[in-house]
Protein backbone atom coordinates (compact mmCIF):
# COMPACT_ATOMS: atom_id res chain seq x y z
CA UNK A 1 0.00 0.00 0.00
CA UNK A 2 1.17 3.33 -0.94
CA UNK A 3 2.24 5.92 1.81
CA UNK A 4 -0.07 8.40 -0.06
CA UNK A 5 -1.87 9.43 -2.67
CA UNK A 6 -1.25 12.69 -2.60
CA UNK A 7 2.25 13.46 -3.57
CA UNK A 8 1.27 17.51 -4.53
CA UNK A 9 -0.89 18.71 -1.85
CA UNK A 10 -1.46 22.19 -4.18
CA UNK A 11 -3.69 20.48 -5.94
CA UNK A 12 -6.45 20.85 -3.36
CA UNK A 13 -4.88 23.06 -1.22
CA UNK A 14 -3.12 26.78 -1.59
CA UNK A 15 -2.51 30.12 0.22
CA UNK A 16 -2.09 33.04 -1.53
CA UNK A 17 -0.91 36.52 -0.49
CA UNK A 18 -1.73 39.67 -1.99
CA UNK A 19 -2.42 43.21 -1.49
CA UNK A 20 -5.82 45.40 -2.30
CA UNK A 21 -5.76 48.20 -5.15
CA UNK A 22 -9.41 48.78 -4.80
CA UNK A 23 -9.91 48.30 -8.21
CA UNK A 24 -13.54 46.86 -8.52
CA UNK A 25 -12.44 43.60 -9.74
CA UNK A 26 -9.12 41.99 -8.45
CA UNK A 27 -7.40 38.54 -10.06
CA UNK A 28 -5.43 36.85 -7.71
CA UNK A 29 -3.26 33.99 -9.14
CA UNK A 30 -1.84 31.53 -7.30
CA UNK A 31 1.79 31.23 -6.68
CA UNK A 32 1.79 27.16 -6.75
CA UNK A 33 3.46 24.70 -9.32
CA UNK A 34 -0.32 23.27 -9.78
CA UNK A 35 -3.38 25.17 -11.52
CA UNK A 36 -6.15 25.01 -8.86
CA UNK A 37 -10.23 25.88 -9.39
CA UNK A 38 -11.06 27.00 -5.60
CA UNK A 39 -14.88 25.82 -4.00
CA UNK A 40 -14.21 27.51 -0.95
CA UNK A 41 -12.04 30.88 0.02
CA UNK A 42 -11.33 32.02 3.05
CA UNK A 43 -9.94 35.94 3.00
CA UNK A 44 -8.54 38.26 6.40
CA UNK A 45 -6.79 41.17 6.12
CA UNK A 46 -3.24 40.96 7.90
CA UNK A 47 -2.56 44.21 8.59
CA UNK A 48 -5.87 45.60 9.32
CA UNK A 49 -9.12 44.47 11.49
CA UNK A 50 -11.42 43.55 9.08
CA UNK A 51 -14.05 40.49 9.05
CA UNK A 52 -13.32 37.42 8.00
CA UNK A 53 -14.50 36.74 4.59
CA UNK A 54 -15.47 32.95 3.64
CA UNK A 55 -17.05 31.89 0.77
CA UNK A 56 -17.64 28.96 -1.81
CA UNK A 57 -18.90 27.43 -4.51
CA UNK A 58 -21.68 26.11 -3.30
CA UNK A 59 -23.44 29.68 -1.48
CA UNK A 60 -22.07 31.09 -4.48
CA UNK A 61 -19.67 34.42 -5.47
CA UNK A 62 -20.81 37.33 -3.79
CA UNK A 63 -22.11 35.64 -0.32
CA UNK A 64 -19.86 35.70 2.68
CA UNK A 65 -19.70 34.39 6.13
CA UNK A 66 -17.61 36.08 8.91
CA UNK A 67 -15.53 32.96 11.23
CA UNK A 68 -15.33 35.82 13.82
CA UNK A 69 -18.89 36.59 14.62
CA UNK A 70 -22.22 34.72 14.67
CA UNK A 71 -23.52 36.81 11.46
CA UNK A 72 -26.07 35.66 9.09
CA UNK A 73 -24.88 35.23 5.86
CA UNK A 74 -24.29 38.56 4.15
CA UNK A 75 -24.74 39.48 0.31
CA UNK A 76 -21.84 41.76 -1.21
CA UNK A 77 -21.25 41.95 -4.90
CA UNK A 78 -17.53 44.13 -4.04
CA UNK A 79 -16.37 40.42 -1.98
CA UNK A 80 -15.99 37.55 -3.86
CA UNK A 81 -16.44 38.24 -7.73
CA UNK A 82 -15.28 34.77 -9.12
CA UNK A 83 -13.61 31.46 -8.38
CA UNK A 84 -10.80 30.83 -11.62
CA UNK A 85 -9.18 27.86 -13.07
CA UNK A 86 -5.89 29.19 -11.13
CA UNK A 87 -7.33 31.30 -8.86
CA UNK A 88 -10.03 33.95 -7.46
CA UNK A 89 -10.86 37.28 -8.18
CA UNK A 90 -12.18 40.18 -5.09
CA UNK A 91 -13.85 42.96 -5.41
CA UNK A 92 -13.00 46.06 -3.04
CA UNK A 93 -14.78 45.65 0.11
CA UNK A 94 -12.47 45.93 3.09
CA UNK A 95 -12.49 42.52 4.01
CA UNK A 96 -10.99 41.62 0.62
CA UNK A 97 -9.54 44.50 -1.56
CA UNK A 98 -9.38 47.65 0.24
CA UNK A 99 -6.24 49.68 -1.32
CA UNK A 100 -2.94 48.81 0.37
CA UNK A 101 -4.29 46.39 2.83
CA UNK A 102 -2.46 42.98 2.74
CA UNK A 103 -4.81 40.22 2.78
CA UNK A 104 -4.11 35.86 3.40
CA UNK A 105 -6.51 33.61 1.39
CA UNK A 106 -6.54 30.28 2.16
CA UNK A 107 -8.51 27.86 -0.85
CA UNK A 108 -9.88 24.45 -0.50
CA UNK A 109 -10.80 22.36 -3.67
CA UNK A 110 -13.92 20.02 -3.51
CA UNK A 111 -15.04 18.85 -6.76
CA UNK A 112 -17.90 16.70 -6.59
CA UNK A 113 -21.35 18.24 -7.06
CA UNK A 114 -23.74 14.83 -7.67
CA UNK A 115 -24.27 11.62 -7.15
CA UNK A 116 -23.33 11.85 -3.18
CA UNK A 117 -23.21 8.76 -1.17
CA UNK A 118 -26.47 7.48 0.98
CA UNK A 119 -27.61 5.00 2.95
CA UNK A 120 -30.71 3.44 4.97
CA UNK A 121 -29.66 5.40 7.54
CA UNK A 122 -29.45 8.79 5.72
CA UNK A 123 -31.96 11.48 6.75
CA UNK A 124 -30.86 14.54 5.40
CA UNK A 125 -29.21 14.51 1.68
CA UNK A 126 -27.56 17.98 1.52
CA UNK A 127 -28.15 19.75 -1.48
CA UNK A 128 -26.20 21.78 -3.00
CA UNK A 129 -23.10 20.63 -2.30
CA UNK A 130 -19.25 19.96 -3.06
CA UNK A 131 -16.51 16.94 -1.62
CA UNK A 132 -13.53 15.87 -2.51
CA UNK A 133 -13.53 12.21 -1.69
CA UNK A 134 -9.49 12.14 -1.92
CA UNK A 135 -8.26 15.10 -0.13
CA UNK A 136 -10.96 14.29 3.04
CA UNK A 137 -12.61 17.73 2.41
CA UNK A 138 -16.52 18.60 1.99
CA UNK A 139 -18.68 21.76 1.35
CA UNK A 140 -22.45 20.85 2.33
CA UNK A 141 -25.71 22.76 2.26
CA UNK A 142 -28.23 21.31 4.41
CA UNK A 143 -32.15 22.05 5.58
CA UNK A 144 -32.51 21.02 9.25
CA UNK A 145 -34.94 18.76 9.98
CA UNK A 146 -35.05 19.69 14.24
CA UNK A 147 -35.29 16.09 14.92
CA UNK A 148 -32.42 14.29 17.35
CA UNK A 149 -30.37 11.87 15.43
CA UNK A 150 -30.86 12.91 11.91
CA UNK A 151 -28.07 11.66 9.94
CA UNK A 152 -26.30 14.18 7.33
CA UNK A 153 -24.53 12.21 3.94
CA UNK A 154 -21.17 13.70 3.53
CA UNK A 155 -20.12 12.21 0.61
CA UNK A 156 -16.47 11.74 1.72
CA UNK A 157 -16.32 7.82 2.17
CA UNK A 158 -13.73 8.74 4.98
CA UNK A 159 -14.40 9.59 8.90
CA UNK A 160 -14.99 12.90 9.15
CA UNK A 161 -12.88 14.04 12.25
CA UNK A 162 -13.48 17.78 12.32
CA UNK A 163 -16.89 19.24 11.59
CA UNK A 164 -17.93 22.92 11.22
CA UNK A 165 -21.66 24.19 10.88
CA UNK A 166 -23.21 27.37 10.57
CA UNK A 167 -26.70 28.30 10.15
CA UNK A 168 -26.69 30.93 7.28
CA UNK A 169 -30.59 32.82 7.49
CA UNK A 170 -29.78 34.37 10.94
CA UNK A 171 -27.58 36.04 13.54
CA UNK A 172 -27.93 34.28 16.79
CA UNK A 173 -26.08 31.03 16.23
CA UNK A 174 -23.14 30.38 17.03
CA UNK A 175 -20.51 28.69 14.41
CA UNK A 176 -20.99 24.74 15.95
CA UNK A 177 -18.12 22.31 15.53
CA UNK A 178 -17.07 18.69 16.25
CA UNK A 179 -13.56 17.21 16.44
CA UNK A 180 -12.59 13.66 16.96
CA UNK A 181 -10.57 14.95 20.11
CA UNK A 182 -13.28 15.97 21.97
CA UNK A 183 -15.71 13.33 21.19
CA UNK A 184 -19.69 13.34 20.60
CA UNK A 185 -20.73 14.81 23.60
CA UNK A 186 -18.50 17.67 23.15
CA UNK A 187 -19.20 20.84 20.82
CA UNK A 188 -16.48 23.86 20.35
CA UNK A 189 -18.59 27.31 19.54
CA UNK A 190 -16.19 28.40 16.81
CA UNK A 191 -16.71 32.09 17.05
CA UNK A 192 -15.54 32.25 20.53
CA UNK A 193 -12.64 31.70 23.07
CA UNK A 194 -14.83 29.44 25.22
CA UNK A 195 -14.40 26.18 26.52
CA UNK A 196 -15.89 23.22 24.79
CA UNK A 197 -19.16 22.79 25.82
CA UNK A 198 -21.18 19.28 26.88
CA UNK A 199 -24.71 18.65 25.48
CA UNK A 200 -26.41 15.30 23.80
CA UNK A 201 -28.29 18.01 21.57
CA UNK A 202 -25.41 18.94 19.22
CA UNK A 203 -24.11 15.59 18.20
CA UNK A 204 -26.82 13.29 19.27
CA UNK A 205 -23.53 11.39 21.07
CA UNK A 206 -22.54 9.77 18.16
CA UNK A 207 -19.34 9.64 16.36
CA UNK A 208 -19.79 10.24 12.40
CA UNK A 209 -18.93 7.29 10.06
CA UNK A 210 -17.73 6.74 6.34
CA UNK A 211 -21.24 8.19 5.03
CA UNK A 212 -22.89 10.30 7.63
CA UNK A 213 -22.46 12.65 10.55
CA UNK A 214 -25.05 12.40 13.40
CA UNK A 215 -26.85 15.84 14.42
CA UNK A 216 -28.63 16.59 17.55
CA UNK A 217 -32.05 19.00 17.44
CA UNK A 218 -30.33 22.40 18.44
CA UNK A 219 -30.56 25.04 15.99
CA UNK A 220 -27.21 26.00 15.54
CA UNK A 221 -26.57 22.16 13.56
CA UNK A 222 -30.23 21.47 12.81
CA UNK A 223 -32.85 23.80 12.87
CA UNK A 224 -35.80 22.52 11.22
CA UNK A 225 -36.43 23.59 7.99
CA UNK A 226 -33.29 26.50 7.67
CA UNK A 227 -30.43 26.67 6.27
CA UNK A 228 -27.02 25.31 7.06
CA UNK A 229 -23.78 24.74 6.32
CA UNK A 230 -21.18 22.29 7.15
CA UNK A 231 -17.55 21.91 6.02
CA UNK A 232 -16.01 17.90 6.98
CA UNK A 233 -12.11 17.44 6.90
CA UNK A 234 -11.23 13.48 7.15
CA UNK A 235 -7.38 12.36 7.54
CA UNK A 236 -5.32 11.71 4.40
CA UNK A 237 -2.58 10.16 5.01
CA UNK A 238 0.47 12.19 3.85
CA UNK A 239 -1.81 15.27 2.76
CA UNK A 240 -4.14 16.15 5.73
CA UNK A 241 -4.33 15.35 9.68
CA UNK A 242 -6.72 16.19 12.53
CA UNK A 243 -4.86 15.27 16.14
CA UNK A 244 -4.30 16.52 19.68
CA UNK A 245 -1.19 17.63 21.63
CA UNK A 246 -0.40 18.84 25.31
CA UNK A 247 1.12 21.74 25.49
CA UNK A 248 4.79 21.93 27.72
CA UNK A 249 4.98 26.20 27.79
CA UNK A 250 8.60 25.79 26.85
CA UNK A 251 10.39 27.56 23.61
CA UNK A 252 11.22 24.05 23.38
CA UNK A 253 7.54 22.93 22.54
CA UNK A 254 5.62 19.82 22.05
CA UNK A 255 6.52 17.70 18.62
CA UNK A 256 3.11 16.94 16.71
CA UNK A 257 3.86 14.03 14.21
CA UNK A 258 1.51 14.49 10.95
CA UNK A 259 3.23 12.13 8.40
CA UNK A 260 3.90 15.68 6.19
CA UNK A 261 5.69 18.83 5.67
CA UNK A 262 2.47 21.12 6.84
CA UNK A 263 1.55 24.62 4.89
CA UNK A 264 -0.97 25.32 7.31
CA UNK A 265 -2.05 24.83 10.62
CA UNK A 266 -5.00 25.76 13.03
CA UNK A 267 -4.88 24.89 16.79
CA UNK A 268 -7.07 25.79 19.66
CA UNK A 269 -7.36 24.62 23.50
CA UNK A 270 -9.90 22.24 24.50
CA UNK A 271 -9.18 21.56 28.24
CA UNK A 272 -9.86 25.60 28.25
CA UNK A 273 -10.85 28.85 27.20
CA UNK A 274 -8.78 30.58 24.26
CA UNK A 275 -8.25 31.56 20.62
CA UNK A 276 -8.54 29.54 17.10
CA UNK A 277 -5.18 30.38 15.80
CA UNK A 278 -4.07 29.81 11.85
CA UNK A 279 -0.55 29.75 11.16
CA UNK A 280 0.58 28.92 7.39
CA UNK A 281 4.03 28.31 5.20
CA UNK A 282 3.50 32.11 3.80
CA UNK A 283 3.29 34.06 6.16
CA UNK A 284 7.01 34.61 8.13
CA UNK A 285 9.30 36.77 8.85
CA UNK A 286 11.84 33.86 7.59
CA UNK A 287 10.57 33.90 3.79
CA UNK A 288 9.20 30.83 3.65
CA UNK A 289 11.53 28.98 6.09
CA UNK A 290 10.87 27.09 9.14
CA UNK A 291 9.96 29.56 12.10
CA UNK A 292 6.44 30.38 11.63
CA UNK A 293 5.79 33.33 13.68
CA UNK A 294 2.69 34.84 12.47
CA UNK A 295 -0.36 34.19 13.42
CA UNK A 296 -3.75 34.94 12.88
CA UNK A 297 -7.45 34.33 15.49
CA UNK A 298 -10.22 32.80 13.28
CA UNK A 299 -12.69 33.96 16.14
CA UNK A 300 -11.41 37.66 15.89
CA UNK A 301 -11.17 40.81 13.79
CA UNK A 302 -7.78 41.74 15.03
CA UNK A 303 -4.70 42.14 12.15
CA UNK A 304 -2.35 39.47 11.89
CA UNK A 305 0.08 38.71 15.16
CA UNK A 306 3.55 39.06 14.66
CA UNK A 307 5.89 37.75 17.50
CA UNK A 308 7.88 35.70 19.69
CA UNK A 309 5.12 33.96 21.92
CA UNK A 310 3.74 31.64 19.59
CA UNK A 311 6.04 30.66 17.14
CA UNK A 312 6.19 27.54 15.67
CA UNK A 313 8.43 25.47 13.75
CA UNK A 314 7.31 23.02 10.52
CA UNK A 315 9.22 20.53 10.18
CA UNK A 316 9.34 17.12 7.47
CA UNK A 317 7.17 15.23 9.54
CA UNK A 318 5.45 17.55 11.49
CA UNK A 319 5.41 20.74 13.60
CA UNK A 320 6.97 21.49 16.61
CA UNK A 321 6.18 24.60 19.38
CA UNK A 322 8.97 27.43 19.96
CA UNK A 323 6.73 29.67 21.96
CA UNK A 324 5.26 29.90 25.53
CA UNK A 325 1.93 31.04 25.04
CA UNK A 326 -0.99 29.76 26.16
CA UNK A 327 -3.15 30.00 23.05
CA UNK A 328 -1.15 27.79 21.73
CA UNK A 329 1.22 25.97 24.16
CA UNK A 330 0.11 26.66 27.65
CA UNK A 331 1.74 23.71 30.30
CA UNK A 332 -0.36 20.51 30.31
CA UNK A 333 -3.03 22.15 28.06
CA UNK A 334 -4.61 19.63 25.13
CA UNK A 335 -5.47 21.50 22.29
CA UNK A 336 -6.85 20.31 18.65
CA UNK A 337 -5.41 20.90 15.40
CA UNK A 338 -5.97 20.64 11.74
CA UNK A 339 -2.89 20.02 9.82
CA UNK A 340 -2.25 20.52 5.52
CA UNK A 341 0.41 19.33 3.88
CA UNK A 342 3.18 21.52 1.93
CA UNK A 343 4.68 17.90 0.74
CA UNK A 344 4.51 14.15 2.07
CA UNK A 345 7.40 13.07 4.52
CA UNK A 346 6.87 9.55 1.84
CA UNK A 347 5.47 10.30 -1.24
CA UNK A 348 3.62 7.43 -3.16
CA UNK A 349 6.58 6.08 -4.79
CA UNK A 350 8.35 5.62 -1.26
CA UNK A 351 10.81 8.12 -1.95
CA UNK A 352 11.13 10.66 1.59
CA UNK A 353 9.91 14.05 1.55
CA UNK A 354 8.63 14.19 -2.08
CA UNK A 355 12.42 14.08 -4.01
CA UNK A 356 12.40 13.20 -7.49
Amino acid sequence: MAYTTIDNPELYFQTKLYTGDGSATQAQTFDGSEDMQPDWVWIKSRSNAEAHSLTDSVRGVTKWLESNSTAAEQTNANTMKAFGTDGFSVGLAGSVGDTGQTYVAWCWKGGTTSGITTNGATTITPSPYSFNADAGFAILKYAGNGTAGAKVAHGMGKVPKFIITKRIDEGAESWTSYTSVTGNTKFINFNSTGAPGTATNRWNDTDPDTVNFTLGSEGSVNASGQPLMAWCFADVQGYQKVGSYTGNANADGTFVYTGFSPSFVMARITSGTGNVNIFDIKRTDSGGGNIIDKRIKANSTAAEIDGTANQVDFLANGFKWRGTDDDTNISGGTFVYLAIAKSPFVNSSGVPNNAR
